[in-house]
C-alpha cells in the first residue's frame, strides 16, 4: 500500500494533465472540428457558412426565372351564365303544389279590410314666447349625429334666440290612440303596438312684419344649427316620399327615448355671457326677475360700503382733532394713560375707562357709532355689538325695501347667528333656487314614461335664424306617425288619409310678435363745422354682448363709419374687490359656502358669476376689432326751419343729414338729440345705458347651470351638490339659502 501511495505522490500532478488534456482534446474535437451550431431550413441542417452558401444558390435559380420566357395562361372564359343559371333555380328543389305557398284570397281580402279610425291628436295651447340676447357658443363646424355640439368646435358670439313655449295633453293622445286601435276595433284586429303613439315632427312657423303693416305668409323655421338631428327631424308628410325603409324604419329611428326629447324639448345653445342661462319662456322671465333683484341688491351693498367708508373717514378726522385737542386730564395714573389711549385708538374699538370729562364723551360716542359701522361692514346690514350712536342700523331690514328679501334673509341682532343675535327662520321666500326646480319638473328625462304622464307636456321650440331690425310671430304644432298609413286598414271615412305619414295636431295660437332689436345704430349728434357741412356722427355696434360707440367727423360724400380696434377701459386700482362689475352674494354677509345660483361656489372662491374682477380682468370678451361700417354715405347736410307742434307753437331751426346706402334712395336724419323723432331717441337712450353695464369674463363651454350636456335626458352636473349644501344650511335652522 505505501508503494502505491508514493507512487500517486509522485506522479499525481501527471495524471491531472493527462486528465485536461484529453477533456481538451474532446472540446476541439465535439465543439470546434464537428461544430454543433446548425439550423434547419427546408429539411435540411445548413452551419452557418453553409447558410450562406443555400442562399447563394436560392438567388441564382430566381434571378433564372426571371430571366425565363413567360409561360402561356389558360384564356379567362365569362360564367355570367353559369352565375344566372343557378341564380334562377335557387329553388328549383321547392314544391309549388304545396298549398298556401301566398296567402290565400280569403286571407287577403280580409286583411283589405278597414278596420281603424285614425286618432285625433289634440290641440297645443298656452303658447309662449321668449326672446334672448346675448353671447353664445356657435358651431363652427356642422353638427351632426357623428359631431354633436360639444365636440363640433365653438367660438363665442352674438346671438338673438327666440323661444316658443307651448302645452300638449299626452294623456289625451294616448287615451285616443287606445280607442281607436284596441279599444273599438273586434279583438282580433286590436294591436297595442300600434296604440303607442310616436312623435314624429314638430312644426315651427312664422310671418313676418312687413313695411307697410302687413304680415308675410307662413314660414317654416328650420331646427337650430346645434341640433344634431336636423336631417332626421326634416319632416316628410307622404308616405310615397319616405327615404329607404319606409315608415317602418322610420318610427323606429324615432322611438328611442333620447330621439323624442330632442324632439320635443330641444337643446338650447350654451352661453358664454356671465349672467344669461337659458330657460323655457315662462322661467326665463323669472329669472330675469330674480336677476333683477340681484343686480339692485348689489347696487344698494355698493352705496352702502361706499357710504361707510366715507364715514370711517370721516371718524377717523374726527378722532385725530379729538386727540389733538384733549387738554384736560382726570385721574392720573392707569386711568389717565388709559384716557388718552382711548382718543388715540377709538376706531378700533379701544378705549379707556377714565379720562377728562370732554373727551371721554365723545370717545363713547365715536365708539359706539363705530362699532355699528364695523359690524355692519362685516355682517351686512344686521350689525354687532351693543346699541348705540344713532348711526346704529337696525337687524331687521324693512319691509318696504323691494330687494331686502331677495335671498330670503331675516337677520336678527348682530346676524347670521354669529355672537349673540340668530338667524330667524320666517316663512319661505321665492329663490333664483326655485326656478332650476320647475325646470327639473318639467324637462324630461331618459326614466319618463310618456303613457303615465298626466300633467300637460311642455314643449318648445327655438329660432336662431331670425334678423336684426325685424318684428316677428309665431305659431307651432305637434305631429304624430300614422301607424296604418300606406295599408287598406282604415275604414272608410279616413281611406282618403291612407298616405298620411304624419298626423297633425291643430296650430296654436298666434304668438305675441317679438321685435329683434338692431346691432348697428348711427346717429347724427352735432354740426361740427358749419362751412364745409361736416357732421359729428356717433355709431354704436354690439360686439360680443356689450355696446361700443365712437363719434365720426363725416363730410359729404364719405363713408359713415369704419372698422377700428376697441378703446378699453383701464379699470380703477383705487377700487377693491369687485366693484360694481359684479355680484356679491350671501358669502359677503357671512353665510360661508352659500349657493344662489348657477355658478356660484364656496367660500373664498370666485365663481363664473361671482368672481371678482379687476386689474387681472380677462380680456376674451373684447373684440380685437369692431366694425363701424354702416354703409352709410353722406350726401349733404341742408339748414331747416319749421315750427314745433306743443302747447304753443314755436319755430326751430337744425340741420337735416342726407343719406344713402345705394346711391338712389334719399334718407335723413335731423342733427342733435332735441330734433330727433322718438323713435329714435328710444333706441339712443336705451344703447347709453346698456354701454354702462359693466363687462364680465364668458363662462366656459358647458358651465352653463340650467341645460343638461350631452342631451336633455342627462343629470345637470352639480345640481346635486347645490340642492346638498342648500339642505345643509336649512338644517342648521337658517333660510339662508331659500
Amino acid at each position: 500500500m505505501n508503494k502505491i501511495g508514493r507512487f500517486f505522490e509522485e506522479h499525481v500532478e501527471k495524471m491531472i494533465l493527462v486528465v485536461v488534456g484529453l477533456v481538451c482534446a474532446w472540446l476541439m474535437i465535439t465543439r470546434v472540428i464537428l461544430s454543433p451550431n446548425v439550423v434547419g431550413w427546408n429539411d435540411r441542417n445548413l452551419s452557418p457558412s453553409g447558410v450562406d452558401a443555400y442562399v447563394y444558390e436560392q438567388a441564382q435559380d430566381l434571378a433564372e426565372q426571371f430571366n425565363r420566357p413567360p409561360e402561356a395562361v389558360e384564356p379567362y372564359e365569362p360564367r355570367i351564365g353559369d352565375y344566372l343559371a343557378k341564380v334562377g333555380s335557387a329553388i328549383s328543389s321547392i314544391d309549388d303544389s304545396l298549398w298556401p305557398v301566398v296567402p290565400s284570397e280569403a286571407a287577403a281580402r280580409m286583411l283589405a279590410e278597414g278596420v281603424y279610425r285614425l286618432p285625433a291628436i289634440g290641440e297645443v295651447n298656452d303658447v309662449a314666447i321668449g326672446l334672448i340676447r346675448a353671447v353664445a357658443y356657435l358651431p363652427i363646424d356642422e353638427v351632426t349625429t357623428q359631431n354633436p355640439y360639444d365636440k363640433a368646435g365653438n367660438e363665442p358670439n352674438d346671438i338673438d334666440l327666440v323661444s316658443v313655449e307651448a302645452k300638449f295633453d299626452v294623456a289625451k293622445l294616448w287615451e285616443n290612440f287606445r280607442e281607436c286601435f284596441v279599444d273599438d276595433v273586434e279583438p282580433q284586429w286590436a294591436d297595442p303596438c300600434l296604440a303607442k303613439p310616436i312623435f314624429a315632427a314638430m312644426q315651427l312657423q312664422r310671418q313676418e312684419l312687413n313695411d307697410d303693416g302687413g304680415w308675410s305668409d307662413w314660414q317654416d323655421v328650420p331646427r337650430p344649427k346645434i341640433d344634431q338631428y336636423r336631417e332626421l327631424f326634416k319632416i316628410t308628410e307622404d308616405i310615397k316620399d319616405l327615404p329607404p325603409g319606409g315608415l317602418k324604419v322610420q318610427m323606429l329611428q324615432f322611438d328611442y327615448k333620447h330621439v323624442q326629447i330632442e324632439l320635443l324639448q330641444p337643446q338650447a345653445y350654451q352661453f358664454a355671457s356671465a349672467r344669461e342661462e337659458w330657460f323655457p319662456p315662462r322661467l326665463h322671465e323669472e329669472y330675469e326677475e330674480f336677476q333683477r333683484k340681484e343686480l339692485q341688491e348689489e347696487r344698494r351693498q355698493e352705496r352702502e360700503t361706499a357710504k361707510e367708508q366715507r364715514q370711517q373717514q370721516l371718524d377717523s378726522r374726527r378722532n385725530r382733532r379729538s386727540a389733538s385737542d384733549t387738554t384736560g386730564f382726570g385721574a392720573t395714573g392707569a386711568g389717565g394713560r388709559a384716557g388718552r389711549g382711548g382718543g388715540a385708538f377709538e376706531s378700533f374699538g379701544g378705549g379707556g375707562t377714565a379720562g377728562g370729562t370732554g373727551s371721554r364723551g365723545r370717545s363713547r360716542s365715536n365708539r359706539d357709532s363705530s362699532s355699528a359701522r364695523g359690524d355692519a361692514g362685516i355682517y351686512g346690514e344686521g350689525g354687532g355689538g351693543r346699541s348705540g350712536g344713532s348711526r346704529r342700523r337696525t337687524g331687521r331690514r324693512s319691509a318696504a325695501d323691494p330687494t331686502a328679501d331677495a335671498y330670503g334673509l331675516e337677520m336678527e341682532g348682530q346676524g347670521l347667528g354669529l355672537g349673540t343675535g340668530t338667524l330667524q327662520r320666517g316663512p319661505r321666500r321665492p329663490t333664483i333656487n326655485d326656478v332650476y326646480n320647475k325646470y327639473t319638473e318639467i324637462a324630461l328625462t331618459r326614466m319618463t314614461d310618456f303613457a303615465k304622464i298626466k300633467e300637460p307636456l311642455v314643449i318648445w321650440a327655438h329660432d336662431d335664424t331670425v334678423e336684426p331690425e325685424k318684428t316677428y310671430r309665431y305659431r307651432i304644432r305637434l305631429g304624430v306617425f300614422n301607424p296604418v298609413a300606406g295599408t287598406d286598414q282604415l275604414a272608410e271615412r279616413d281611406k282618403s288619409r291612407k298616405n298620411e305619414a304624419v298626423l297633425w295636431s291643430g296650430f296654436s295660437e298666434t304668438t305675441e310678435p317679438v321685435e329683434i332689436m338692431g346691432r348697428l345704430y348711427f346717429f347724427a349728434n352735432n354740426m361740427m363745422r358749419e362751412a364745409d357741412k361736416t357732421v359729428t356722427v356717433q355709431v354704436s355696434r354690439l360686439a360680443l354682448g356689450h355696446w361700443y360707440s365712437h363719434d365720426f367727423p363725416v363730410k359729404q360724400g364719405e363713408l359713415v363709419g369704419y372698422a377700428r380696434e376697441p378703446e378699453i377701459e383701464e379699470p380703477d386700482r383705487r377700487s377693491t374687490g369687485r366693484g360694481s362689475a359684479g355680484f356679491r352674494g350671501p358669502a359677503s354677509l357671512g353665510i360661508p359656502g352659500a349657493m344662489m345660483g348657477p355658478g356660484a361656489v364656496g367660500p373664498g372662491v370666485s365663481g363664473s358669476r361671482f368672481g371678482a374682477f379687476g386689474a387681472s380682468q380677462d380680456q376674451g370678451n373684447v373684440p380685437e376689432s369692431i366694425d363701424y361700417a354702416t354703409g352709410a354715405v353722406m350726401v349733404d347736410a341742408v339748414a331747416v326751419s319749421d315750427w314745433l307742434s306743443g302747447r304753443t307753437m314755436r319755430s326751430r331751426r337744425y340741420y337735416d343729414m342726407l343719406y344713402s346706402f345705394d346711391g338712389t334712395n334719399i334718407l335723413h336724419m335731423p342733427v342733435g338729440n332735441s330734433n330727433w323723432p322718438t323713435e329714435l331717441k328710444v333706441v339712443f337712450s336705451t344703447i347709453s345705458k346698456l354701454e354702462k353695464e359693466p363687462q364680465e369674463p364668458f363662462k366656459a363651454f358647458g358651465t352653463a347651470g340650467s341645460r343638461r350636456q350631452g342631451g336633455q335626458y342627462d343629470q345637470m352636473e352639480g345640481y346635486e351638490d347645490m340642492m346638498y349644501e342648500e339642505m345643509m344650511y336649512d338644517d342648521m335652522g337658517g333660510q339662508g339659502l331659500r
